[in-house]
């Protein structure tokens, strides 16, 4: 492990030399790993994670624990917080290895439309930085050991991926948003980090209405959110049966298509779901044989727990008026005379929308917690 460190900083180093335009050595420069964006009395706050290469110790030793540092600066917009955290620091800010951009509370609630502009017109935005929101001020996400992880940005993008595959976070990078941002009917949507001094996890998807954050989906809601945009590639559910007790069942795959189409004037959104399971432990399954019966009532059951969460998760999105689920792009795909007879007074026509929901879930493995026949 302490080879792959030392290995993975040499990599870093030879970047670093190859992809800086200006031949800047690397003592002159600080690499930015994080950056958080709050607003606090009127002007941008920003909290800057950068690697720590002066950190004392030689060797191994110097690449054990966090690796990094936080610095910090104010000023009327982003681009000005970005020269005074630079001068405070005596060194230029490197963007090209930036993983993450937290957004404070009050930032993504009040003045989302500030970022926007940043992502879309600064030259230290690229595409694939991943993006998210703090249940309080982004500080103090920046700020967190993260279980004392070498670089703690990394640590908390990799949550948010295996989040977004297993179900409980969303993985959302700038050219994600912005491809939201700029069709003409769809919201955006980012996922809601919380954080203390050790560590930081996940709380939920913030969706939007028109810049203007409507709704934070509970885990329930953001469980079925990314099963209707196929998001999800494994993930446990429990189900509850009279019989059998508690259920927990583990997908293994899954498929979601999504279309949509108008019924008198009323946008719908169709969901074919199919997911494949692997029964993972019964309650009752020491004291009860399962028969096909029981296995096909699992099925049944999980059927109609990912048809709950995925209503629910419509439902929360567009009786807020939001469209991040892009019902408003599908329908200008399969059927653009109806979306050119709506898109004008999109804002109006979403709070009606209905969902069409078909789910198919099939038992494919059972595991040796479970007993069957």
């Amino acid at each position: 492990m302490k080879n792959f460190k030392i290995i993975l900083c040499v990599l870093l180093v030879l970047m670093l030399f190859a992809g800086c335009t200006e031949r800047n050595n690397l003592s002159e420069l600080s690499v930015v790993e994080g950056m958080g964006i709050d607003y606090k009395n009127g002007e941008v706050a920003l909290t800057i994670q950068t690697l720590n290469l002066a950190k004392e110790g030689s060797g191994a030793e110097a690449l054990s624990g966090n690796v990094t540092m936080t610095s910090s600066g104010t000023g009327i917009n982003i681009s000005e917080a970005i020269e005074n955290v630079t001068e405070s620091l005596s060194k230029k800010l490197f963007f090209g290895q930036n993983r993450i951009i937290v957004f404070g509370k009050d930032m993504a609630e009040n003045h989302i439309e500030k970022n926007l502009d940043y992502l879309l017109r600064s030259a230290e935005s690229r595409s694939d930085i991943t993006l998210c929101i703090s249940e309080k001020d982004a500080a103090s996400v920046l700020e967190s050991k993260e279980n004392d992880a070498l670089v703690p940005a990394q640590s908390i993008t990799s949550l948010l991926k295996t989040g977004e595959e297993r179900g409980f976070a969303a993985d959302v990078t700038t050219h994600e948003l912005l491809n939201l941002y700029l069709d003409k009917t769809s919201d955006i949507y980012l996922p809601v980090v919380s954080s203390d001094e050790e560590s930081v996890s996940v709380s939920g998807i913030a969706v939007y209405s028109n810049e203007k954050l409507v709704k934070i989906l509970d885990d329930s809601s953001t469980f079925g959110f990314l099963f209707l945009l196929n998001k999800i590639d494994s993930g446990l559910m429990n189900v509850k049966s009279p019989e059998l007790g508690n259920i927990g069942v583990e997908i293994i795959k899954s498929k979601t298509k999504l279309r949509a189409s108008t019924d008198n004037g009323v946008p719908l959104l169709h969901a074919d779901i199919k997911a494949q399971l692997m029964l993972d432990a019964v309650e009752n399954g020491l004291t009860t044989t399962l028969t096909r019966r029981h296995l096909r009532e699992i099925e049944k059951l999980t059927q109609d727990e990912i048809t709950k969460m995925c209503t629910r998760a419509f439902n929360d999105c567009v009786t807020n008026g939001s469209d991040c689920l892009r019902i408003g792009e599908r329908l200008a795909m399969s059927s653009p005379k109806d979306y050119d007879k709506l898109s004008d007074n999109w804002d109006d026509v979403v709070p009606e929308a209905k969902l069409e929901v078909n789910v198919t879930c099939e038992l494919k493995k059972i595991n040796e917690n479970s007993k069957g026949s």
